[in-house]
């Protein structure tokens, strides 16, 4: 886990820092990442330091680049969850969701003002907590069979199934 960041002052250093925790998250350099989605070191590196405002296009060629996700560096930057966004890194959580609610919002169109606040948060609320026990489910399933397969190789127990849990 990284060190606890230092308390940015701005949004843009927020990002900043949010960048940096990525990109090193990732194993990359600060040049590695300014070639890559086509900056100087010197404009990265202003970027990662958080001089200047925030700039949602290099967020998108950051997030491209580093195979990450724009929008939970926004919604990290919102609700002041740096972690949220190297949590979201790999899995693109918040990116589907954004994809999702593009095609609910197509689906629904003006129809999704008539939906009322305490209808959503129980939508999201069984949303999250299904997605929370199948996490949970896979992950006893996976120590499940890793124990009989070690216990298999050491002679003291038949082997697990073939087929990996999840």
């Amino acid at each position: 886990m990284e060190p606890d960041l230092p308390k940015p002052r701005s949004d843009a250093q927020v990002v900043g820092a949010f960048a940096r925790s990525v990109r090193r998250f990732r194993g990359l350099t600060a040049q590695q990442v300014a070639d890559g989605i086509g900056l100087p070191l010197r404009t990265y590196e202003y970027f990662e330091s958080g001089k200047g405002r925030v700039n949602l296009d290099y967020i998108r060629r950051f997030a491209a680049f580093t195979n990450s996700d724009p929008f939970a560096i926004l919604v990290g930057l919102g609700m002041s969850r740096p972690d949220l966004v190297r949590r979201c890194s790999d899995n693109k959580l918040m990116l589907v969701f954004m994809i999702t609610l593009g095609e609910f919002d197509q689906v629904m169109g003006d129809r999704i003002h008539t939906l009322d606040s305490a209808t959503l948060i129980e939508a999201f609320t069984e949303t999250f907590r299904k997605l929370e026990a199948e996490s949970r489910e896979r992950e006893d399933a996976a120590r499940t069979w890793l124990e009989a397969g070690r216990d298999s190789l050491d002679g003291r127990g038949s082997r697990p199934d073939h087929e990996t849990p999840g």
